[in-house]
């Protein structure tokens, strides 16, 4: 087991912050020090001092990236907090399909930010076949983005264990999801006119957005539970710029803006509107 210094981690969590925004409180040093050690033994770095060492002095983007998947945690799954779809096939979807509200240009555009392995992203392009009749007269793009590369590299790539999706409706399944055979007998794979709604990109929610929206649904969820409160309130306040007027955001259920100074009007709990 790799032991983990109080100093060590202190300057963990100093990287962490600066470089992401990341809030590593004392009670994470068990589960850094455990994802230290698993890294190490199949690095060519002797210890923690030595690892530290080369990323204060010498790393590069990519040895960050891989730090980065060292720190965190890539929980995810396919209609992951059901209530939020729920909330988007009945106030966005249905009247949308009724004509009820509209879209400049039949254009509608939706951000999974920190999107894991994407099952989210994922998630919403199977939505909006399901609830809006004639896609493809409509302009609909996802945009799916995360900062870590090993989450993204499998995002891309759209395959996923089969038991992944194995509470999903079996009509889902049989319309959204081919099934591997051989040694891949156990892994499934989004159809293709799904993933081509998704464009999965790297993006550091720190850093300069390289787009300008406007949005008209956000995915931010259960990210911020990682960050301090000036960060939280930084990062909702970009986000609400991004959205258009009645845009949405959905955060994660254990998450909340509660005692941020936000305009955001709340619609039920974790579900946001500008």
């Amino acid at each position: 087991m790799t032991t983990l210094a109080t100093s060590q981690f202190e300057t963990i969590a100093e990287l962490a912050r600066e470089r992401w925004g990341l809030n590593l409180t004392d009670r994470k040093q068990g589960l850094v020090a455990n994802r230290l050690g698993s890294f190490l033994r199949k690095s060519p770095f002797a210890d923690v001092a030595e690892y530290l060492e080369h990323l204060k002095r010498d790393a590069d983007e990519e040895d960050m990236l891989v730090f980065f998947d060292l720190l965190s945690t890539n929980v995810t799954s396919f209609f992951r907090e059901r209530q939020h779809f729920d909330y988007l096939e009945r106030e966005f979807w249905t009247p949308l399909a009724r004509g009820n509200i509209t879209t400049p240009n039949r254009r509608i555009r939706i951000w999974s930010a920190a999107c894991s392995t994407g099952p989210e992203a994922y998630s919403l392009a199977i939505h909006a076949f399901e609830h809006l009749p004639d896609l493809g007269s409509w302009d609909v793009k996802i945009l799916a983005t995360d900062l870590s590369n090993s989450a993204i590299e499998t995002a891309r790539a759209a395959v996923y264990p089969r038991k992944m999706v194995k509470d999903l409706d079996r009509a889902l399944m049989n319309r959204y999801f081919l099934r591997g055979s051989g040694e891949q007998e156990d892994m499934v794979k989004v159809v293709e006119p799904v993933r081509e709604l998704v464009t999965v990109r790297r993006l550091n929610l720190m850093d300069a957005w390289p787009f300008r929206g406007p949005f008209d649904v956000i995915f931010c969820r259960n990210v911020m539970i990682y960050f301090d409160k000036q960060t939280r309130t930084r990062l909702v306040g970009r986000l609400y710029d991004l959205l258009r007027p009645g845009g949405i955001l959905a955060i994660g259920s254990a998450e909340t803006l509660s005692g941020l100074d936000t305009p955001f009007r709340t619609m039920q709990p974790s579900v946001y509107v500008k």
